[in-house]
This record gives structure tokens, C-alpha cells and sequence, in this order.
């Protein structure tokens, strides 16, 4: 059981785990594990999820919000704990940031052009040469974390065959994927994390186009025929999978219709499927949906196990029937030894990748344009802004 002790004079918490925990630090160090007040603790769900009444510790607080509008965030007078990586401390040198949700590509780019805005975060890849031209920072931002992937869901049909599997995998041309719809600030994905993350190992050997292969994987199944549009079948049943257009990444539409049709090459029948922001969780969700759009920036690979351990978030839906995997994900949470844990993620990544529970697409990037008198534009290891060094040159 996990003890804490509290010395409100020397305003130290001191926590006792029960058993070693590789992954407590860096979760405390996340965004989501930031200091709150008692107020904060204390609101019901409804309180909390109003931005006003979030009261943290951090250079900026909340001043208002307008909701689906904007949010207007001030610099907190007096702030003078900054961390030793910052580049100055105390206040923050912006008075205010105000941030504004705008789905629309074409509204977003013109408020940034029109100087409505001084940055936004996500720009169609065509978009990015056309603001570099005029005078635009783009930044592609890549930090530590979780690969892009398609997770395959195996209680789904077809997909419980590692042949199916592994078809896809070798069905994808990852990069004509990045030299068709995106930029050089984009790379293609050589393993279930990205370079830089704790353990990465680069399993290219693997993740690779191989559209013979995918073929002989396919025959060797029993998948020998085709219909009159290519597509494979096998007891009278296409060879289709399902995958929704992911809300969260407004590249992801024209990504999909890509794989889409490079995996028709090789017989299979990407089904893609439509919802909106308030439904994709619990449409996503569902046990016969084949494939899964996942990733996630974070400065420690304990997503993993939170994503994958078949306690925890089972995305595989393997429902416990690889415990070797689970073996794996939950001993990189009890080894505190570098080496070994490192050792652990490289076996984890090996074994996922190998029997092709999912399948590696795109390094996580995130793009930012950044007006020219914004300067010192930053953003933290999961990738979200940071705004504390950030100053402009209009008064």
C-alpha cells in the first residue's frame, strides 16, 4: 500500500511505494499530474471541467472563457518558480493568451495570415510552404512518445490471423505515404515508438513495404481469390476491414484514403467510416472494428502499458491471452534499472511488432506556424504549447 506524508512547513509531500514504480516521476511530471488547489480537488466533475474554476500553480491562470469560443488566459503576477530548464524567470513576458478552437483549415490559415492570429497549431502539409513563403515559422515538433499506429483489434473478423495481420503491415508504403500528402517536417514510423523515446529500436526490418510478401502472407491463409474488383475472398466472404476517419488529426482523411487504396493492391478492403467528435469514443470502441488510429507524445513509454496490458486499456483486445505481453508491459513498470528497462521496451516492441498487433504508420509531429514577431515559441515534452518564454515583438 502507497503511504504519503505531508510537512505543510517545509511544503514537501513524501510518497512510499509499495513496490517500485519505473513510471512515477514522469507521470508526475505530465501536465495532468500538476499542482491544484484544495478548491480544485474538492469541485464536483461539472465544476471542474470550467476552466475558470482550475486554479494551478503554473506563469499563466484563466482569466474567462466563452465555451466552443475562446479561452483567455493571463500571466500570474508575482510567479517566481519557474523550472531550471526555462529560459528566465519569474512573470511570464506575455500579458495574455487567447486561444480560439477553429475547425475549418481554410479559416484557421487566415486568420494567421490576416493577423488575426499570431500561431496555430495544425496546418494542412500543401499549407506549410505557402506560410514559410510569406514569412512563417512552420515547426514540426516531434517529442518522445508513442508512434503513430493502427491498432488491430483482435476480436475483430479476420484480424485474429497473423498472416491478415502482417498483410497489412507490408501493405503500406509508408513512404510514398509522406512524399504524397506531407512535408519534410513529417517521417515515416520504423516502430510501435519514436526515436528519442527510452528503448527505442528501430525494426524497419519489419516495418517495411512489401507488397509480395503481404501476397504470399494472404495465399498461405487461404485468401486465393478475388472478386471483379480485387478484393480477396475466402468462403464467400470479402477480406474488409474497418477503420474510422480520426477526428483528431485533420490529415487523417486523406491518409486513410491513401492506405486505402494501397491496400486494395494487395486484395484488402479498407472500410472507412464516419463520425462526429461527441460520438468517435464510443464508435471507436467497438470490438468488431478492425483497425484503431492511436499515438501519443509523452516522455515515457508507460503508455504502453496503460494502452495495451490487458488489465488496463487492452487495445489489442487480446483479452488476456498473451500473457507473455502482459509480462512484459507490466515489468517495465517495476524495473527501476535503466539497462534492464530498457532491455523490457525492446522486447516489448519486438513482440508486438513481430506478431503485428499493430501497425506502425507516421512519427508523431506536430505542427505549428508561427507569426514572425513571435519569438521563443516553445512546446513541452508532450507536445502541448508552452508559452512562458514566449515573447513578440508588438507592444
Amino acid at each position: 500500500m502507497t503511504a504519503v506524508d505531508t510537512d505543510a512547513a517545509a511544503r514537501t509531500v513524501t510518497v512510499h511505494l509499495a513496490e517500485p514504480n519505473a513510471l512515477f516521476l514522469a507521470a508526475l511530471s505530465m501536465n495532468t499530474a500538476g499542482l491544484v488547489a484544495d478548491a480544485t480537488i474538492d469541485a464536483s466533475k461539472e465544476d471542474q471541467s470550467v476552466v475558470t474554476n482550475l486554479i494551478g500553480s503554473g506563469p499563466f491562470v484563466a482569466e474567462s472563457e466563452i465555451p466552443n469560443k475562446e479561452i483567455r488566459l493571463v500571466k500570474r503576477h508575482g510567479y517566481d518558480w519557474a523550472p531550471a530548464t526555462a529560459k528566465h524567470q519569474g512573470e511570464a513576458y506575455l500579458d495574455s493568451v487567447t486561444v480560439v478552437p477553429i475547425e475549418e483549415d481554410s479559416i484557421r490559415v487566415g486568420a494567421l495570415r490576416s493577423g488575426e492570429g499570431d500561431a496555430l497549431r495544425y496546418t494542412q502539409p500543401p499549407d506549410e510552404a505557402l506560410l514559410q513563403k510569406e514569412g512563417f515559422t512552420v515547426l514540426g515538433l516531434r517529442t518522445p512518445g508513442l508512434a503513430n499506429v493502427l491498432d488491430v483489434r483482435q476480436t475483430a473478423d479476420f484480424v485474429d490471423d497473423v498472416n491478415v495481420r502482417k498483410a497489412v503491415m507490408y501493405g503500406i508504403d509508408r513512404d510514398q505515404i509522406v512524399s504524397t500528402l506531407y512535408s519534410d517536417n513529417w517521417k515515416p514510423a520504423n516502430s510501435i515508438i519514436t526515436e528519442g523515446a527510452l528503448g527505442w529500436k528501430d525494426r524497419s526490418d519489419e516495418v517495411r513495404f512489401d507488397p509480395d510478401e503481404a501476397n504470399r502472407r494472404l495465399d498461405a491463409s487461404g485468401w486465393t481469390t478475388r472478386d471483379a474488383d480485387g478484393i480477396r475472398q475466402k468462403d464467400g466472404r470479402p477480406l474488409e476491414l474497418g477503420l474510422y476517419i480520426d477526428v483528431y488529426d485533420h490529415t487523417s482523411k486523406p491518409l486513410y484514403e491513401l492506405v486505402q487504396r494501397q491496400l486494395r493492391a494487395v486484395g484488402i478492403s479498407l472500410q472507412l467510416k464516419q463520425t462526429d467528435f461527441a460520438n468517435y469514443p464510443k464508435a471507436t470502441a467497438d470490438p468488431k472494428l478492425s483497425l484503431r488510429r492511436n499515438g501519443w507524445p509523452t516522455a515515457d513509454t508507460f503508455r504502453l502499458t496503460q494502452n495495451y496490458d490487458s488489465d488496463q486499456g487492452d487495445l489489442f483486445q487480446l483479452e488476456g491471452n498473451d500473457p507473455y505481453l502482459d509480462g512484459l508491459l507490466r515489468s517495465q513498470v517495476t524495473e527501476t534499472d535503466r539497462t534492464k528497462r530498457i532491455a523490457l521496451i525492446e522486447q516489448i516492441q519486438d513482440h508486438v511488432i513481430d506478431n503485428a498487433y499493430t501497425i506502425p504508420l507516421l512519427l508523431d509531429t506536430q505542427i505549428f506556424a508561427v507569426a514572425p514577431h513571435i519569438h521563443d515559441f516553445r512546446n513541452a515534452a508532450n507536445s502541448v504549447p508552452w508559452f512562458y518564454d514566449t515573447w513578440t515583438e508588438r507592444k
